[in-house]
């Protein structure tokens, strides 16, 4: 349960430091001041517990050397007990102030060390991935079958298959040579890698133009051997 300051009892419990002055019979009277001037750290209070140990027991120093029945003994006995009254009235004025400063302070021995502050981390930043060289670019799939030797540029290129300026130059080495004769031929004109040529093998169709036949070579006249019998 948390201590109330405001409650009867933790005054009585932070003010027991009183009771070292008054049953200490003035020789510990300094005591009380010392423990409270110590744990909240203030010099005038701990230097009134020294300035009583001193006094205390320099009295009882001297009671003890001077003979009993002689006035100064008397006097500096008198003397002794007046120190003792005067430094519990002193302790009670005291505690008031003590009461005050526990209230709002708690002892340095018993102050835990500030957390540090929470340090804000930053997003962890975002790479873009590396461009893909054209090379490894695979082309996407057709929606339809692309018929290889009747396709236009423009349908090459709508295709997906090439740019239009590849697909321009794959159809002139298409009309020079008379149309293709297989898929496989197609590729290897194109410049299709294998990758590239196993993804859209699928959609490609070839069929085989009629090629004019060649003109056979002939004779020269003139040119044959004559043999005699």
């Amino acid at each position: 349960m948390a201590s109330n300051p405001a409650s009867f009892g933790w005054r009585l419990r932070n003010s027991w430091w009183v009771l070292l002055t008054i049953l200490g019979l003035g020789c510990l009277s300094g005591s009380g001041f010392l423990y409270v001037g110590i744990t909240a750290r203030r010099p005038a209070w701990w230097i009134i517990g020294v300035t009583y140990f001193v006094l205390a027991w320099s009295g009882l120093v001297a009671i003890n050397r001077l003979p009993r029945d002689s006035q100064l003994s008397t006097a500096i006995a008198v003397g002794y007990f007046a120190l003792w009254f005067a430094s519990i009235v002193h302790a009670l004025i005291l505690n008031g102030s003590w009461l005050r400063w526990r209230a709002a302070n708690r002892p340095w021995f018993e102050q835990r060390p500030a957390a540090a502050p929470a340090t804000a981390l930053a997003p962890p930043p975002v790479f873009a991935p590396p461009p893909v060289p054209a090379a490894l670019v695979i082309p996407a799939a057709p929606a339809a079958a692309v018929e290889v030797n009747f396709a236009t540029a423009a349908q090459l290129a709508e295709a997906g298959l090439f740019d239009l300026a590849r697909a321009e130059r794959v159809v002139a080495d298409r009309e020079a040579r008379g149309g293709f004769q297989t898929v496989e031929e197609f590729a290897a004109t194109a410049g299709l890698a294998p990758h590239e040529f196993a993804r859209l093998r699928a959609f490609l169709t070839c069929t085989p133009r009629p090629r004019a036949p060649q003109p056979q070579p002939q004779p020269q006249p003139g040119g044959g051997r004559v043999l005699d019998f």
